[in-house]
């Protein structure tokens, strides 16, 4: 097989509507480069496969009879493919009219570096988070007391960032940093895998995605595993995509709530160790702790959420079940 430029990557469970949108825009916007687009159906149920026949018989399907993952599915397309470059991408996604060839030339001035992420937009055109540094027991604890929702908004993290920004730590001017410092090139601990632009070069050195991960901090892990070999991650702004976060799975889901711990264990236990584990489990425990009795409080008065009250109460007993060793 002839190498090829790109290979877009996407990973698909259920998005038919949102993976026929996203497939459009890129058809109609990579120019200047060879590529091909490889979907991934971990098993969805809404025809999503009939879809991609139907409308878009030139992308290359795989097809799994069950819902594999995020990172091994990636992986599976990976492994199909002698491009030079892969574009990990979500299908709840679009190319905001522009093409990756400009990711691309970057990459080819810079051989250093080994992944590359871009700027994502909301659809009201603010800022998503794309990057960010490294997970650590500071995020985590945001994260467990949901300390992170007091100062979710972009604004507010923006005037955060840039009035402090001399002063903060420096966990706390990376976590700022992705609202006040976007329209740089820089590096950057780790990028989303909602859009990361990975080398081929990196990957045969690095290895491919961790299949541990189930779901969510696999693209950190990559990232760090990036940086332990001295491949650069980073951050380019010339390139903007469109993230339709929610559309997709609006409702809580108890099985990403579990997986997501799951995943946030695996990391610090391959990363950060015993010690940093057994502190991550106390933030964990003490969070829902506050959130399941919250919860009991609330149920008697809200007869019409009560199926998702449940939800939440089971999904929160079974990430206090996880084993985080």
């Amino acid at each position: 097989m002839n190498e090829i430029d790109l290979a877009v990557v996407m990973v698909s469970y259920n998005t038919k509507e949102l993976l026929k949108r996203s497939l459009k825009s890129i058809y109609q916007n990579v120019k200047g480069i060879s590529f091909e687009i490889i979907v991934v159906d971990n098993g969805s149920s809404d025809n999503s496969v009939k879809m991609i026949r139907n409308k878009f018989p030139q992308v290359r399907l795989i097809e799994n009879r069950e819902n594999l993952g995020f990172a091994r599915a990636n992986n599976q397309a990976i492994e199909q493919s002698r491009a030079r470059y892969f574009l990990l991408f979500n299908p709840d996604s679009s190319f905001k009219a522009s093409s990756p060839h400009k990711m691309i030339k970057f990459m080819d001035n810079h051989p250093e570096i080994g992944i590359l992420g871009c700027r994502i937009l909301n659809t009201d055109g603010t800022i998503q988070p794309s990057n960010s540094s490294f997970p650590n027991l500071f995020t985590e604890f945001l994260r467990a007391f949901q300390l992170k929702k007091l100062i979710s908004g972009v604004r507010l993290r923006e005037k955060i960032g840039e009035k402090w920004s001399g002063i903060l730590g420096s966990t706390l001017r990376e976590y700022f940093r992705v609202y006040w410092d976007s329209e740089r090139i820089r590096e950057v601990d780790w990028v989303t895998g909602a859009c990361l632009l990975v080398r081929r070069k990196a990957i045969e050195e690095v290895g491919l995605l961790d299949e541990n991960f189930f779901m969510y901090y696999e693209d950190a892990d990559w990232c760090y595993r990036m940086r332990e070999k001295d491949w650069k991650t980073h951050y380019f702004p010339f390139f903007e995509v469109v993230h339709y976060v929610g559309k997709s799975n609006s409702r809580f889901s108890p099985r990403t709530f579990i997986e997501r711990h799951k995943s946030m264990y695996h990391y610090f236990r391959k990363h950060k160790g015993k010690k940093a584990v057994f502190l991550l489990r106390l933030f964990i425990f003490g969070g829902l702790a506050l959130r399941w009795v919250g919860l009991l409080v609330i149920y008697p008065f809200t007869k019409k959420k009560q199926a998702e009250l449940r939800n939440r109460l089971y999904a929160y007993l079974k990430v206090i079940e996880v084993k985080g060793f």
